[in-house]
């Protein structure tokens, strides 16, 4: 796909599948409004590129809900207004109490069947959650039947953002060369040489998105 001369080729593979993935969530999938509340229940790669395509689209509301630290730390510095660790504090009553009954949307990335139940039960009346998450074939998840149907909610599956890759990945190219995507925050570059630390890192959660180089 064609992408702006000006753009840093070397930095763009991530945008193909995670980074495509919560950003397009957002904004193609959930289409989260201007003034609205927003979620994050996962802060790695996709659930902080949704926190960055819920600034774009002008959610005033963004919290991120996550385990590790540096995760909730970086999510601040993106742009959520609000974090909270899951071991420390129960985040659905966090959500609650900060929105007044829960968000308009939401979004669940870590393919957790507990936590996919507690992102249904943060919902507002009438919210959208997006599930992106993918746990191993088979499992299953519950949640309160009554609950979503009298709050009028709604739960929907997104691959890949429901992204058109050759239109979204320039659209989000631009948006990171006007400074309004800085996806590069969550990306750290590694020598071909490194490449097991790299995989490492990743799986530690220490680096969100790893990209290795390999000459030069």
């Amino acid at each position: 796909m064609k992408v702006s001369r000006e753009a840093p080729l070397e930095l763009l593979g991530p945008l193909g599948c995670g980074i495509q993935t919560g950003a397009g969530a957002v904004i193609n999938s959930l289409k989260v409004t201007p003034g609205s509340s927003f979620a994050a229940f996962g802060g790695g790669a996709v659930g902080l590129s949704a926190v960055l395509a819920a600034r774009v689209a002008g959610a005033t509301t963004i919290i991120v809900v996550d385990v590790v630290p540096s995760r909730l730390a970086l999510a601040t510095e993106l742009g959520a207004t609000h974090v909270v660790n899951s071991k420390d504090a129960d985040p659905v009553a966090f959500i609650r109490e900060i929105t007044g009954g829960g968000v308009n949307f939401a979004l669940e990335s870590t393919g957790r069947p507990a936590v996919l139940r507690q992102a249904v039960d943060a919902l507002g009346s009438r919210g959208s959650l997006g599930v992106v998450g993918a746990p191993a074939l088979g499992t299953t998840a519950e949640f309160d039947v009554n609950d979503l149907l009298l709050g009028g909610k709604t739960i929907r599956g997104i691959v890949e953002g429901d992204s058109v890759p050759q239109k979204f990945i320039p659209e989000l190219v631009s948006l990171y060369l006007q400074g309004r995507f800085p996806f590069d925050k969550l990306v750290k570059f590694y020598s071909f040489e490194d490449i097991n630390q790299a995989a490492e890192d990743s799986e530690k959660g220490i680096t969100l998105k790893p990209i290795i180089r390999i000459g030069g």
